[in-house]
Order: C-alpha cells, then structure tokens, then sequence
C-alpha cells in the first residue's frame, strides 16, 4: 500500500464491538478521506432487504453546510416547543433541541439517506384491495432495518480506525429541509447523520449494557 493512502489498522473484531462508544466531542483534527470512505465503504457492505442497497451515504465536511442545517433544525424545534403548553414537555424539547446541534463541531457529518424503495409484498397486498391501515400490519420497514445494518458498520469501522462518532435520530425533525440542502430528491429522506471525528480526550465512558440474561433466551 502506498504512504498517501490510509494505512487500516488492525484490531480484534470483537475488542472493536466491545469498546465502541458514542462520543460528541472531537478535536479539530480532519480525518483523511481515504479514513472516511472505509467507513462508507463498511456501511455498503451491510446486508440489505431483498438486496436492493437504497442507502446513500453522504460525507459533509463543508462547516457552512453543517451551520445551515443546525439553524434548520433550532427552528423546527423552536416551532414544535409552541405547539406544546406544558412547561415540563416544552424543557425537554429544549434538551432534544440542545443535544441535537453538536454535529455542527465535528470534522465530518455522515447524512444516511433512505431512497425510496417498492416492497414488492406490499405492492402485491395493496393491488389485492388491501386499505392503508391493513397494509400497516404487513410494513416491516425493512428498508430502516438494512440502514440501520449499514451505520452500525460504519460506526465499527470509524472505531477500529481510531475514530469516534455518534449515531444521531433527533435533528431529523428537519429532514425535510436536509433534503433541500443536499439535493436528495423528494422521494428520499435523511433518516440518520453519523459524526464521525478524534475523540478529544480519552476519558469517555461507556453506558453500561444490561447484562445477557435480561436480553437473551433460548426457545427448546
């Protein structure tokens, strides 16, 4: 391998998924893009419903960018806490609100798109006369599932390379307008953003986990 291309490390597969936390505070450090499309790389290879990959997996570095989608993200949350009449509620959207715009200090922000896909099962259910309502019963969202799939690759592959990130749901109150920003189309959605950088510092703690009996049984 070349000294200009990213030397991958080498590291216990199991020491990666045993160590990998989530970490929002990073250094200014960038990481290299060779680095950064492992992790996309890692996130292609997930299996995915009926094989059909409709991910895209979008690297944002641009800092306007990222500005302009935290600003889109304070305002619906700024709209949603006025809807909202009881003081208790309204304080914890402003928590989900503060926790939803640090991505804009990280080196490097994964949007994970959803593009749209048919299910053929559904498709088949709704042609047989089946209402909205019924065809929800038969809705896996398989197609959340497989993305699901590809970021938890991706954040392993960030951790076996020495990087940190945090897998994030709640600024996607402004998905819609994501959309508009990256030029997705309006029949793909953001479902997910994906920090990724050098953790700053290396005092970070782990959640703990509950334990394998209150999460596991065996059917004989």
């Amino acid at each position: 391998m070349s000294d200009n291309i990213f030397e991958t490390p080498k590291r216990d597969f199991f020491d990666v998924l045993n160590t990998r936390k989530t970490i929002r505070k990073y250094t200014n450090k960038i990481p290299p893009i060779e680095a950064i499309k492992i992790i996309a790389d890692a996130g292609r290879q997930a299996p995915s419903a009926t094989n059909t990959q409709n991910w895209e997996f979008i690297a944002i570095y641009d800092d306007n960018l990222k500005n302009k989608m935290a600003h889109c993200v304070e305002k619906k949350y700024d709209e949603l806490q006025s809807r909202v009449n009881n003081d208790i509620d309204k304080a914890k959207l402003n928590g989900y609100k503060y926790y939803s715009m640090f991505f804009t200090k990280a080196p490097v922000v994964f949007a994970i798109v959803e593009k749209k896909r048919v299910s053929t099962m559904l498709t088949i259910l709704q042609n047989s006369g089946m209402t909205k309502e019924e065809l929800s019963n038969y809705d896996n969202r398989s197609s959340i599932l497989s993305i699901g799939a590809a970021v938890e690759n991706m954040s392993l592959a960030a951790t076996a390379l020495g990087l940190a990130t945090c897998w994030m749901c709640a600024p996607l109150v402004a998905y819609q307008e994501f959309s508009e920003l990256l030029k997705i189309g309006k029949e793909n959605k953001v479902v997910s953003l994906l920090t990724v950088g050098y953790p700053d510092g290396d005092n970070f703690s782990r959640p703990p986990k509950k334990t394998l009996d209150e999460v596991f049984r065996i059917v004989d």
